[in-house]
């Protein structure tokens, strides 16, 4: 069992995406850094993904009322246990009394703790993922919670031999890569040009339902469009002319027009931008995205 005793910014369980209920008007929810949370997860001895804690911008503090083997993945908060320095990208041995804490995250936004066994959580509709929008599935992390871990499994420690995803960069910018929406051609036809030749800003109005942005205000088309499904990674273009990057917690159905859609194999690095950070978008075919998406599941394959 851990007991919180700083619940940080915002701190949720998090498990695999829940499928299958979007036509009810729920999105998936799981994890936005879905590359960390596996990685956590290997670390921590576990064939495969179970319930673990992801902390965002600010990191909870945790007693360990037992032993555990865990994971820590993601983002850098300066991890310490009992006041000593933990090396990220190997399993973590921590005895019971034990204390956890980070500070202020350094690089990237959100981070995973996974647990040998995973957090002992009622699972909703095949997940324990929390929707934070919705308040239903897992729970959002608060001060005192008390939280049951599962009887470990027999694992040896582990090791990342590397990470497998690395931001990709156009000068100080990072980019995300994406392939055309379904409404490319209700836009005006430089509209795509100027969302790819434009710098933009993440604000601090971003969150797990959508990622904010300021810059160039895109052209939108001017009839109305009838409510259509929404998808983690899509780019809206809502009347301002702002984009915004849905996130694991996106509303089912929309209105605005879907310009492009962030790839799957980008969704790491989506899911750790900061507010204030600078990003590009890069367009490439939907042949590229399955590739980059193929590399990326046979180098984790590899991994395991």
């Amino acid at each position: 069992m851990v007991k919180v005793i700083d619940a940080g910014f915002l701190t949720t369980i998090q498990d695999q995406p829940r499928r299958g209920l979007a036509r009810f008007g729920l999105s998936e929810a799981g994890p936005m850094a879905p590359l960390s949370f596996l990685e956590a997860n290997y670390l921590a001895g576990n064939s495969t993904s179970m319930p673990s804690l992801e902390v965002t911008m600010k990191p909870l503090r945790l007693l360990f009322r037992s032993a555990a083997l865990i994971g820590i993945a993601g983002a850098d908060f300066g991890w310490k246990l009992d006041n000593r320095p933990v090396s990220i990208g190997r399993s973590v041995e921590v005895r019971p009394g034990s204390t956890l804490q980070g500070d202020y995250c350094r690089s990237g936004l959100r981070g995973y703790i996974a647990f040998q066994g995973g957090l002992a959580v009622s699972s909703w509709n095949g997940s324990a993922a929390t929707h934070v929008q919705a308040k239903l599935g897992g729970m959002v992390i608060q001060r005192g919670d008390e939280i049951g871990l599962n009887a470990p499994v027999r694992a040896q420690p582990r090791q990342l031999r590397e990470h497998a995803h690395s931001p990709l960069y156009n000068g100080p910018c990072k980019v995300l890569r994406v392939v055309d929406g379904p409404h490319l051609k209700l836009f005006a036809p430089e509209a795509i040009s100027l969302l790819t030749g434009t710098v933009y800003r993440v604000t601090e109005h971003s969150s797990r339902t959508a990622l904010r942005l300021d810059g160039l205000a895109l052209p939108s088309p001017k009839d109305p469009l009838l409510s259509c499904g929404a998808w983690h990674g899509a780019i809206q273009i809502p009347p301002s002319g702002i984009p915004q990057v849905l996130g694991v917690d996106h509303p089912a159905t929309g209105g605005y027009p879907i310009l492009a859609s962030v790839i799957r194999a980008d969704f790491e690095t989506l899911g750790q931008l900061r507010p204030r950070e600078e990003i590009r978008f890069g367009r490439v075919s939907i042949e590229t995205a399955r590739q980059l998406l193929k590399r990326q599941v046979e180098w984790w394959d590899l991994q395991g």
